[in-house]
Parts: C-alpha cells; sequence; structure tokens
C-alpha cells in the first residue's frame, strides 16, 4: 500500500476508535502526547528520524555503548545479532549503526536479547503459531517471531502505533498478507476465516473478534505500565479468554511508573488463578523492568502466579517513587521552547550551542 493509502485508513480507525465513548479510558494522559504529533505522508516515511513520531517507542536515541554490545556478543554470538538485525533504516532513524551490512541500535539490541532469552527457555518456540502482541509499538519485536517462524501475528495498539507498525512490516515484508482495519470494516468483525488467511493483523483496541481464535504467545513489553488501571484490566480479559492451555505470556513491564497520573505496578496486574512462572527476573541491562514469562495451565494447584507477584512487590519497593515520567505539559512546553530557540538562532547554531553543552557535560560527568 502507498503511504497515502496507509494514512486514509489511519484516519479512519482514529475516527472509529475516538468517537466510541467506550474508548476513551484507552488514552492515558501518558499517550495524550500523540496529540502533538502530525501523522502524514512525510513524516511516517521518516517516522524514527530524531524519535519525531517514533518518540515514545523507541530506545534508538539510547547510546549503544562498546561495553554494552561485547557483553551481548560474548553472550549470544556476533552471528545471531547479525542474523536477528534489519538490513533497512526503516523509519530513516538517525541513530543506527552500520555495522557488517546491518543497523544496530540499543532499541533492537535488547529486543534480541529478549528474543534470544525466549528461544533458550521454550523448547516448543517453534510450535508457536499465533502471536497476540498488545501495544507493540512501531514492530521492531514482532519482527524477530515474523522473520524466524512461520507465525501468524495480531497486534493491537492504538491508531498512531499501528500506521507505523504497518509501514515497517510492510517495508520489513512486502509479500505477506495484511489485515487492516480497512478489511475489518467489510464486516465490522475479525472472523476466523480472516485470520486463518492472513500473517499479520493490525487492529485498534475493542474491535469485535471471533471467539474461536485463540493464540499461543501474548507480549506485552513496556506499554501496560503506561495504561489507566481499567484498560489493562480490560486487556488481562481479553487474554484470559483468547489463550488455550500451555498459552504464554510474555509481560516485561516497569516495577512502577507514574505517567497516567498514579502508581502502575506490574506487581498489581490482575493476573488470574491459571499461570505457571517460567522466568521471572529484572530485565536485561533495564534493572528497573521486570521480565515475566508465565504459562496457562488448567488448574490452579499448577499455578504460582500469586507467590510470584507478592515476592516481586519486594523487590517493587525499592522503585517506588524513583523515576521520573515526562509529563505532556512538560513535552508540550519542550516542544514550544525548542521552536522559539530555532526561530532566534537558527539550526546550525542552536546544534552546535548543544553538542558544546554536551561535550562540556561529558568532561565534568568523568572528573573524579
Amino acid at each position: 500500500m502507498s503511504n497515502l493509502e496507509l494514512i486514509n485508513i489511519y484516519k479512519k480507525s482514529s475516527s472509529f476508535f475516538y468517537n466510541e465513548k467506550n474508548n476513551i479510558e484507552q488514552k492515558s494522559k501518558h499517550w495524550q502526547r500523540y496529540s502533538m504529533k502530525k501523522f502524514n505522508t512525510q513524516n511516517l516515511q521518516n517516522f524514527r528520524k530524531n524519535g519525531e513520531l517514533s518518540g515514545g517507542l523507541d530506545d534508538a536515541s539510547n547510546k549503544v555503548s562498546f561495553e554494552l554490545f561485547s557483553e551481548i556478543v560474548n553472550e549470544i554470538s556476533e552471528e545471531y545479532i547479525i542474523n536477528n538485525s534489519p538490513k533497512k533504516n526503516i523509519g530513516n532513524s538517525n541513530h543506527l549503526i552500520k555495522f557488517k551490512d546491518v543497523f544496530i541500535d540499543y532499541n533492537k539490541l535488547i529486543h534480541i536479547y529478549w528474543f534470544w532469552t525466549l528461544e533458550n527457555k521454550i523448547s516448543r518456540i517453534n510450535q508457536i503459531s499465533s502471536i497476540c502482541e498488545i501495544g507493540g509499538g512501531f514492530g521492531s519485536f514482532i519482527e524477530l517471531f515474523i522473520k524466524n517462524y512461520n507465525c501468524k501475528v495480531f497486534l493491537i495498539d492504538l491508531p498512531e502505533a499501528n500506521l507505523m507498525s504497518t509501514y515497517y512490516l510492510q517495508q520489513s515484508f512486502p509479500k505477506k498478507n495484511f489485515f487492516l482495519f480497512c478489511d475489518y470494516e467489510k464486516k465490522n468483525k475479525l472472523t476466523l476465516e480472516d485470520f486463518e488467511k492472513n500473517d499479520i493483523i493490525i487492529l485498534p483496541p475493542n474491535c469485535n473478534i471471533d471467539k474461536q481464535i485463540k493464540f499461543d504467545l501474548f507480549i506485552n513489553t513496556r506499554s501496560m505500565m503506561e495504561m489507566n488501571k481499567s484498560v489493562i484490566k480490560t486487556y488481562f480479559d481479553f487474554i484470559h479468554n483468547y489463550s488455550r492451555n500451555e498459552s504464554l505470556f510474555l509481560n516485561i513491564n516497569r516495577y512502577e511508573k507514574k505517567s497516567v497520573g498514579y502508581p502502575i505496578r506490574i506487581s498489581e496486574y490482575p493476573y488470574d488463578s491459571l499461570w505457571k512462572v517460567l522466568i521471572s527476573q529484572p530485565s536485561f541491562k533495564q534493572n528497573w523492568i521486570h521480565f515475566l514469562l508465565t504459562q496457562r495451565v488448567k488448574n490452579s494447584d499448577e499455578a504460582n502466579i500469586f507467590q510470584e507477584l507478592n515476592r516481586i512487590k519486594k523487590i517493587e519497593k525499592s522503585f517506588y517513587d524513583i523515576l521520573i515520567d515526562d509529563s505532556v505539559i512538560y513535552l508540550k512546553s519542550k516542544k514550544n521552547l525548542r521552536v522559539i530557540l530555532k526561530r532566534i538562532f537558527g539550526t546550525k547554531i542552536l546544534k552546535s550551542i548543544g553538542n558544546f553543552l554536551f561535550k562540556i557535560g561529558s568532561k565534568l560527568k568523568n572528573i573524579d
């Protein structure tokens, strides 16, 4: 599809989604930042440039240190990283590093490490045929599953994120069959038949989904922590209803985040009593985030999720009130200040001042 077609689908999806009163809660205070962004064909093509559209979904601007890269290489091999890194700079990020015909960034390295962790823990990962990712951003993590396994994926996210993930995944997998909001509109339902004949399905939340559809793996990475509690509960109900025995749920989220206006804590997520813990540990290089993989079981005698959530809560307490999250008001003020300074000094002078201050700050930081 052309970029213009994708923009038109986004507009229809937005109108459908945001005009429904039941969806008001879906766009938390954290994601009101989307209202500050301009979604058009030019920006879509450059959606990762300076984090213009992908800000909040993309850690690419974090520096890739030699120590970090070496540590990951020593543990999972350089070959594994190269095989799972993109060969194209989709979205024109200005933070990617070219390395042996692939592009490396912090965001992708962390995703590759998570993926490697799953491959080493789940003996039947090659049997996973259907994946539902909730709040998957622009598609960087799910790309690894599509690339390595013949699985179908269903992405649920806000219309703005769906626009970016559709663009990114269509550029990455042009031969895959996509089911988008324009297809959903024809029946106002994702049927089992449509699900089975498509590879990548991308829809906004609260669509009508055939109850016969079941998923082998659910994923939420670093986005439930930015949702209102009522929305988290809605997604957990969805996971419980659309899972089968032995379905997996990968939950990677902060111990505490307050960007919605109150604390959202992973230990308080509304799991039911039918989950067995497979992996539970601080996330790699992000010890303020927890990596929790669970498996659906038939009866509560096999489960231990509540005991584990109590254990996590003890770890979690040391992170209460530690990390401060940017509010929408702060981000708007920052954007307005940037516009004013550009008008006064011009882009080149402003960049020179920024680089000078960065160098001074780096030198001061290294003084013993």
